[in-house]
């Protein structure tokens, strides 16, 4: 009965397959996974956290156990345009409960049924599926080393656009791309602001990584760039998460953007969660003001390094010379182009059955415009023993792949 009262865009929603993918694999004993997202729990900051959280509920709690503002919190909020060096007001901020909470927001802001956003691609599924959730059709661009194809994103939006089709805004992941591991060159992101502004196209700018940088020189986000550069803090809506640098477990995440834009993404946070958590940002604004974010950033940085460099190392010795991967300078990912014939999805079942495990590529592009001779690699959550043997068992079934 229920099944047939449910919905349109509930009926045809579609679920995270690379969380099913994940708890597929979950029970198996002696696996090897390179599957997630997932930081190490070896980064978190607990003991300044748990110092942290006492301390606010014992002084603040008769206030941060009450509902908050939906608009996120006063002191966090004054605490990030502190950090990040802006002179923004408040209301251009919005403290939400993830970033994929703040990126449906946007979402059901700017598009309905029938509108076009353009993605890259590959793109992050877990975004990918709030868009197709809300109706839009999706465009994929593909992705050069230097970042978004502009020249194949013109084409596609001269193309679209003499077919009548709205284009409501370009999804972005310049740093450290998930999955992809590239970064956006300087050069790259100032062409594409001028385009979107020429074209009146918003930016949406997903922005988890950008801060895991272990090599090389920082290249300014997008919405820096715009503000800067073009002096324009219109044209690019920035979605920053905390999940990757403090934990994801607190749920927090901010945006930045246009004042009008954050006020009616503001309403769309009081109708499905009302305000975010209160304890968590409060914690937050502390472990800001308090100064622990710079030398924390350090430690997680160089934490990861060397695993990234295990798992380049790993590669170059195990794969097969005719595998293409990305050589990342942060982030947690790294990506694998195959042969065009080999499939990743059939790679999958059988490194499944070797006890080693990944996400094939083809989860991370638009339905109907999938490519299979690809897959995703996390380096975060695994052993330098585990990263050997898991890509030399993979290398091995590459090579058995034309025996």
């Amino acid at each position: 009965m229920i099944n047939e009262l449910l919905n349109e865009s509930t009926r045809t929603m579609k679920s995270s397959m690379i969380r099913e993918l994940v708890a597929s694999t979950r029970n198996i004993p002696g696996l090897i996974s390179f599957a997630g997202g997932f930081p190490s729990p070896k980064t978190f900051p607990r003991d300044t956290l748990s110092k942290l959280y006492a301390e606010v509920v014992a002084s603040e709690g008769m206030s941060v156990l009450q509902y908050g503002a939906s608009e996120g919190d006063q002191e966090l909020k004054k605490e990030l345009l502190k950090w990040e060096g802006y002179d923004l007001n408040l209301d251009q901020l919005l403290v939400t409960a993830g970033s994929t909470n703040a990126i449906y927001y946007m979402t059901r802001c700017l598009v309905s049924p029938g509108d076009v956003v353009i993605c890259e691609a590959p793109s992050f599924l877990g975004s990918l599926v709030a868009f197709e959730a809300v109706g839009a059709e999706l465009a994929a661009i593909p992705l050069d080393l230097e970042g978004l194809d502009l020249n194949k994103l013109q084409q596609k939006v001269d193309q679209l656009q003499k077919a009548g089709k709205k284009v409501k805004m370009i999804y972005t992941i310049p740093d450290f791309h998930n999955p992809a591991g590239i970064t956006m060159s300087y050069a790259r992101r100032k062409a594409l602001i001028e385009y979107a502004m020429a074209m009146d196209i918003p930016i949406l700018e997903d922005n988890p990584y950008s801060r895991l940088r272990f090599s090389g020189s920082p290249v300014p986000t997008l919405f820096r760039i715009a503000h800067d550069e073009y002096h324009n803090t219109q044209i690019v809506t920035e979605i920053v998460s905390f999940s990757k640098i403090l934990g994801p477990g607190m749920r927090l995440a901010f945006a930045k953007g246009s004042p009008v834009l954050i006020e009616r993404m503001c309403s769309w946070q009081q109708k499905v969660n009302i305000t975010p958590d209160c304890v968590s940002q409060r914690v937050a604004a502390r472990f800001l003001s308090e100064g622990f974010m710079p030398q924390h950033l350090e430690t997680v940085c160089a934490f990861y390094r060397p695993y990234l460099d295990r798992m380049l190392s790993a590669m170059s010795e195990y794969l097969p010379p005719y595998i293409q991967y990305t050589k990342p300078d942060g982030g947690i990912f790294t990506w694998l182009w195959l042969p065009e014939d080999m499939n990743a999805d059939i790679l999958f079942e059988q490194a499944k059955a070797h006890k080693v495990t990944f996400i094939p590529g083809s989860k991370f592009y638009p339905t109907g415009q999938e490519k299979f001779n690809c897959l995703r690699l996390n380096f975060t959550f695994s052993t330098f023993e585990q990263i050997d043997t898991g890509i030399a068992s993979l290398g091995k079934l590459m090579n058995e792949f034309y025996t």
